[in-house]
């Protein structure tokens, strides 16, 4: 039984727990939305004999691998060149995989970590190279473009204003995007280009607001490829090479969609490439960073210099001598980068190391008061009433659609609400396990904080092992975002336990004052 002074050292302890769960989640989440790369150099490298006069690259906004193949335009020109699957980077949200794709960097070296808060990359992209060798760029797509590349593009920007989220018919979108695509094609006359850009993003709308495997998916998906067929005609196949890639897929779950995470169906993206210079029935399979250096070989571009990538040489049409040229520039592009690019590897195990002793000191402590919340009268009811507690945590957090996935937050404008769900979550189930224990062990007071005690020390075991073994926070590395989420949603949980514990002392403490009364 915990006498007057262990209740407010006990309540003390709780309150500075939930804040500093808070803190932590908050510092983490910071360090990936506030990340700014430090790894940008500039270095210019042999340009080369272009194999294109022109290429297109469409970005076909949340499209699947499996509804690609589905698709008539994309399937008709994917059969006269050489389709392909590549593998986007983590967080597989549009921004950074837009800045990835003519960059050529992954988001740990391109800066662009997130969809909301992001500076213009401070590394070379296909757009600055081919304004460097005098060709013309232009782009049609969202903000994005302008916020990331604006000084770049100069007037060769075009922006339609962004659909409105929810609530619309898979008809309206494919409406919106019939209306989009005209207004694509009248800017693509007026801004004929060496390099152009045309985001089509009704799909993603459709992915989130109906699911990746949805009716309504498929309709949409079919206006954006109508709009993909429109495009494709108005150019000269022999003198232009067609570049279709998706930024990422989208989950099927519950009705909606959603992305971020590492589903398959997510992290997986359809590529075709089409036309000159490009072979047809050969394959290209990859990563999402060797997108910006198989365009820079097909425009004769100089490598990025912070490509991570590699040349689909296996997809391009050029003779043996043009391919070992494009392979030399590569290699000695990616040598470059390999000497000012600390190891990985052995970066993260250096920060694995220094995260050692903090780590064990967490750990033992949570140990430690674990063990002392399970010491003393009734171990057995307060073990059943954690067990209680977690269960009733756990269903909850099924049946109001949560995860251990960014995907399954379904959209942007929702993460803070599925926070908060996560957090009532775990408090109704310390409530839950609090009326268990008043049932079981009336006699025994204050249990219900060496409950609190013990269910926070479980939670937060786990996020020490997660802090132990990947990190919390960004230290120059992108650490395991699967791993950090559910870390974070530990934090959370911490607070939402604290919480109730705190609101179930006040009312625990008024109850005994009207019964004394």
């Amino acid at each position: 039984m915990l006498n007057r002074i262990g209740v407010t050292a006990s309540i003390v302890y709780l309150a500075a727990l939930g804040a500093a769960s808070v803190f932590v989640a908050g510092a983490a989440w910071e360090s990936v939305t506030s990340y700014r790369t430090p790894y940008a150099y500039e270095a210019v490298f042999p340009a080369g004999r272009p194999l294109t006069e022109r290429l297109v690259l469409f970005v076909l906004d949340g499209l699947r691998v499996d509804r690609a193949a589905e698709l008539e335009h994309l399937q008709r020109l994917a059969a006269r060149g050489s389709p392909g699957t590549l593998r986007v980077g983590l967080p597989s949200l549009s921004n950074p995989a837009r800045a990835t794709m003519v960059t050529g960097a992954w988001p740990e070296v391109s800066g662009v970590t997130n969809n909301a808060r992001f500076d213009p990359p401070p590394v070379q992209s296909i757009f600055s190279l081919a304004k460097r060798r005098g060709l013309s760029v232009s782009v049609f797509g969202s903000i994005f473009w302008k916020r990331a590349f604006g000084d770049i593009l100069g007037g060769g920007y075009g922006r339609f204003e962004k659909e409105l989220h929810g609530g619309r018919s898979a008809q309206e979108l494919s409406a919106w995007q019939q209306d989009i695509c005209a207004q694509a094609l009248a800017f693509l006359a007026a801004k004929p280009s060496n390099l152009t850009v045309v985001g089509l993003t009704a799909g993603d709308e459709a992915g989130h607001d109906f699911g990746g495997d949805s009716d309504g998916y498929r309709v949409v998906t079919a206006a954006v490829d109508d709009c993909l067929g429109q495009i494709v005609s108005r150019f000269d196949a022999a003198t232009t090479t067609f570049a279709a890639v998706s930024d990422h897929g989208h989950i099927d779950r519950r009705g909606r969609g959603g992305h971020g995470g590492v589903e398959p169906e997510v992290i997986d993206a359809p590529l075709v490439l089409a036309g000159a210079g490009i072979r047809a029935g050969g394959r290209a399979d990859g990563l999402l960073v060797d997108l910006a250096p198989t365009v820079s070989a097909l425009l004769g571009l100089p490598m990025p210099a912070n490509n991570q990538g590699r040349v689909l040489a296996e997809a391009l049409d050029a003779p043996p001598e043009r391919l070992q040229a494009i392979r030399r520039r590569e290699r000695e592009q990616r040598e470059c980068l390999a000497a000012r690019l600390p190891d990985r590897e052995a970066g993260l195990r250096a920060e694995r190391h220094d995260r050692g002793p903090v780590s064990t000191l967490a750990a033992v402590w949570f140990l430690a008061v674990l063990a002392a919340a399970l010491a003393g009268a009734a171990p057995r009811r307060l073990a059943a009433a954690g067990a209680l507690c977690f269960g009733v945590y756990y269903a909850l957090f099924l049946a109001l659609g949560l995860d251990y996935s960014l995907s399954a937050v379904v959209r942007e404008e929702y993460l803070n609400g599925f926070f908060l769900k996560n957090i009532l979550a775990a408090a109704a189930g310390y409530g839950i396990g609090v009326i268990q224990l008043a049932r079981t062990a009336a006699s025994e007071k204050n249990l219900y904080l060496r409950l609190a005690a013990a269910v926070t020390s479980l939670f937060g075991l786990r996020v020490v092992w997660t802090h132990a073994q990947s990190g919390l926070a960004m230290r120059g590395f992108m650490p395991d975002l699967e791993a950090g989420f559910k870390a974070y949603l530990d934090l959370l949980a911490i607070f939402g336990v604290a919480l109730a514990a705190l609101l179930a002392f006040f009312v625990f403490r008024r109850i005994g004052r009207a019964r004394a009364a």
